[in-house]
């Protein structure tokens, strides 16, 4: 686009394109849901009654924040039910479906705040989302990237967001990856009285065994290992980052209470005499004609994907 003149008329479209997620707060996430009465229906009521033929293919899709679950929910999924098929390890959910498929496993982390238009306008598009504890989630390391942390506390906020905007759809399940560790056996119960279409074949709980993933999965989950409930707190031996976000992000703090993480801000106890880490990956938000590129190119993908599923 370089030596482009930029147009009042396109620079509106970008900044309209780019307000739903601007305008969300995470200010009562967690505590007052968005109220989904008038625009849909309970699960059994969207099924398809007897003799009738889905005219698209059904897909449960996987989203949340960079390192907070999406490949461990992706690889349970995919050996506790019965799907026709999934993506190799990660594919939006713009990617048309491979023909002949019935019931089809993606994830997409950032989908998670691209999403919403298409989302509500399909019902055979069901979506979990996975949440955790921004302190884990910021200082969590990626193979790909092993001398960085993968996610900003920027990044959660705006995906937490977006998340926010869609908590009480009937299609729409947060998962918290705290309550996946602790308790597998409750959230597979929670997930199939909610999308009670899932034909299971096995248990969470029974989770590596048995199981075979790829190698690059593989280096997402940093191994493949059975559940380990101190992971939960896996943030304490990255104190440098967390002070280093709590640093930036002064807000961080409020937002573990609201969110039930901690009932007051004692934690920050661990961070006295503790030197801040700060580092400039991922830290920025990305300039102006980047986001409005960006908001653009999912406006088309928006259009393209309702198109192409007869929307």
């Amino acid at each position: 686009m370089a030596g482009l003149p930029v147009s009042f008329g396109y620079r509106l479209f970008c900044r309209n394109a780019e307000s739903v997620a601007a305008s969300l707060s995470l200010a009562s996430f967690g505590q007052t849901q968005i109220s989904y009465t008038n625009v849909s229906r309970s699960i059994q009521e969207q099924d398809i009654s007897a003799g009738q033929t889905r005219t698209r293919t059904r897909r449960v899709h996987i989203v949340g924040c960079h390192r907070s679950g999406t490949t461990l929910m992706m690889e349970l999924l995919w050996a506790s039910y019965e799907f026709s098929g999934r993506s190799s390890h990660e594919a939006s959910m713009f990617e048309p479906i491979p023909a002949g498929q019935t019931l089809y496993l993606t994830k997409k982390p950032p989908d998670t705040t691209r999403m919403r238009k298409a989302f509500l306008a399909d019902d055979e598009l069901f979506v979990i989302a996975m949440m955790r504890d921004p302190r884990a989630a910021v200082s969590s390391r990626h193979p790909i990237k092993p001398g960085v942390y993968f996610s900003s506390f920027r990044r959660w906020q705006k995906y937490a967001d977006a998340i926010e905007a869609l908590s009480g759809h009937p299609r729409f399940l947060v998962i918290r990856y705290e309550d996946l560790l602790t308790d597998p056996d409750g959230v597979q119960t929670i997930l199939e009285e909610r999308f009670d279409f899932l034909t299971a074949k096995g248990r969470f709980a029974h989770y590596p065994d048995g199981v075979e993933v790829s190698e690059l999965t593989r280096g997402s989950l940093n191994g493949v290992r059975p559940f380990d409930p101190s992971r939960v707190n896996s943030w304490r031996e990255h104190l440098p980052r967390v002070k280093g976000q709590l640093a930036v992000y002064p807000e961080l703090a409020e937002m573990l209470i609201r969110l039930g993480y901690e009932s007051n801000a004692d934690w920050t106890s661990v961070l006295e005499g503790v030197a801040a880490y700060t580092q400039s990956y991922k830290e920025a938000e990305p300039n102006w004609l980047k986001r409005q590129e960006t908001a653009l190119r999912y406006w088309f993908k928006n259009r393209r994907y309702l198109r192409e599923r007869g929307l």
